[in-house]
């Protein structure tokens, strides 16, 4: 069921890794990834099948994940690296409002071979089928089967049992339509290093032991507010993606397969004199609602009437005149520990156009996700050109946070 209600969308990323011994031969560490993927989808087996004609379900028949070879003659990485476009380096077109059609498969990988040696690996999933977790899980053991590891993980499929599939399911639950306008898009990184995110700590001093995903969320969110409200919103609405599996009690194991999560919206006046603690303790408000009552209540024969019956409580403040931002969180699910044999990778990296301006639909939200050393927080926000021409702005923002830098 959760993954019913979850929009349909492509979740497209890419890992890249600089020249070693082990990837001068590319016809063998090609062959590598090729066997060590197919040892993986034994057990990950719905990644290889198709999306059912109505998009309702995956046909598990064992069709394949289409996976391609691509050789960037007369390009570099680190000429890359200096102007991402990481879109460029996946198997097909895929962004936030790309619908995989009917037959199509759940997940593609294309591997970016540079003159120099080095490698990137680019990745599309159907989002309706993994979440951020699922898909850690998938590459690291990915990872793990390349290196010749003995340490198999296996994928728990309870979701389908704990959380059974409606026969109907309403056609408005999980539309995006309310928070999409037309218009130009922005995409820029934010990198916050160690030093930046303890002087944030030390202004939300006023909430305990506040988190490094929560102080940058409260800045994004602020900075967010002077946008919205330059753009005639009085009102603004953050909404937190939550994992249901560390909400439980017990928790759920990080191997569940499937899409485990939860929208925490929290809401406040667009004042630019509103502190950083204040906007945490609304982001803690809200989670602290999604407890194990929650997911109870969505469990079994009767969840989709305990789905509802969340809505109801979640969402009893919201009006369709509130400004709308969208945070999600990778970190914590060691996206940097995706090993082939190679060593960790310089950079993991969403697939959004990187200062590209488009034509068409525009949907302002932000991803958050550790740097590879483990201490900062890289935030890739895309806005509507509007809305960044004042974030932009804050001082507080370009004071703390490198703007786009080159990944190292």
């Amino acid at each position: 069921m959760l993954d019913q209600i979850f929009p349909p969308m492509a979740l497209p990323i890419a890992l890249y890794y600089p020249s070693t011994p082990q990837i001068n031969d590319p016809d063998s560490f090609t062959h590598q990834l090729k066997r060590s993927l197919s040892v993986i989808l034994s057990r990950f087996y719905p990644l290889a099948g198709r999306a059912s004609g109505d998009g309702e379900f995956i046909d598990c028949n064992d069709a394949s994940v289409p996976f391609t070879v691509a050789r960037l003659r007369g390009h570099k990485l680190l000429e890359h690296l200096t102007n991402p476009r990481p879109h460029l380096l996946l198997p097909c077109a895929a962004d936030w409002g790309t619908n995989p059609g009917p037959y199509s498969a759940v997940m593609l990988v294309q591997v970016n071979l540079f003159d120099c040696g080095s490698v990137a690996i680019g990745a599309v999933f159907w989002h309706k089928v993994v979440d951020g977790s699922t898909l850690s899980v998938v590459l690291r053991s990915w990872g793990e089967a390349a290196r010749g590891g003995k340490e198999a993980v296996y994928p728990n499929y309870m979701a389908q049992h704990m959380f059974p599939q409606k026969e109907k399911m309403p056609l408005q639950l999980g539309s995006t339509t309310d928070i999409v306008n037309t218009g130009k898009s922005i995409v820029t990184r934010y990198v916050f290093e160690r030093s930046a995110i303890t002087l944030l700590k030390l202004k939300s001093s006023d909430v305990e032991r506040p988190s490094a995903v929560e102080v940058v969320s409260a800045l994004l969110w602020k900075c967010f507010m002077y946008a919205s409200l330059a753009n005639g919103k009085s009102t603004s609405l953050l909404t937190q993606t939550v994992d249901l599996r560390r909400r439980a009690q017990p928790p759920f194991p990080p191997e569940c397969f499937g899409n485990f999560l939860a929208i925490a919206p929290a809401i406040s006046t667009n004042d630019d004199k509103v502190t950083l603690g204040a906007l945490v303790r609304k982001m803690r408000d809200s989670i602290i609602k999604i407890d194990d009552k929650y997911i109870n209540r969505m469990r079994g024969d009767l969840g989709l009437s305990g789905y509802y019956q969340n809505l109801q409580n979640m969402w009893t403040e919201y009006s369709p005149e509130f400004d709308i931002l969208p945070i999600s969180s990778l970190c914590g699910n060691n996206l940097y520990g995706v090993d082939f044999g190679w060593g960790k990778p310089l950079w993991f990296s969403r697939c959004d156009s990187i200062n590209e301006s488009m034509d068409g639909s525009v949907w302002n939200r932000i991803w958050l996700i550790e740097t590879r050393n483990g201490d900062g927080i890289e935030a890739w926000v895309v806005l509507h050109h509007k809305y960044m021409s004042i974030f932009n702005q804050v001082k507080e923002l370009t004071t703390l946070a490198s703007v786009d830098p080159t990944p190292t």
